[in-house]
C-alpha cells in the first residue's frame, strides 16, 4: 500500500499514468472500430479507469490535504 500512497501524492505522475492509459484505451478503441471490432468494453474499461482513479484518490489522500495547517504549540 506504501507505494500507492506515493504514487497518489506525486500528482504529476498519477496524472501522466491516467493520460497515458486514456490515450492507449482511445488508440486501441479507433484501431477496432476501423476493423469493424466492437470496442464497446474498451470504453467500459475507460470508465472503470477513471473510477479507479478517483477511488485511489479518495482511499490514499494526504490527511492534511485541503486542511489548514495549524501550529498548535502557539
Amino acid at each position: 500500500m506504501k507505494s500507492l500512497i506515493e504514487f497518489n501524492q506525486d500528482r504529476d505522475t498519477r496524472d501522466n499514468v491516467h493520460e497515458y492509459l486514456l490515450q492507449f484505451f482511445k488508440e486501441e478503441a479507433v484501431k477496432r472500430l476501423m476493423a469493424r471490432e466492437d470496442a464497446v468494453a474498451l470504453a467500459d474499461a475507460s470508465d472503470l479507469l477513471d473510477r479507479a482513479f478517483e477511488n485511489m484518490e479518495v482511499l490514499f489522500a494526504s490527511k492534511s490535504e485541503g486542511k489548514e495547517q495549524i501550529n498548535e504549540a502557539r
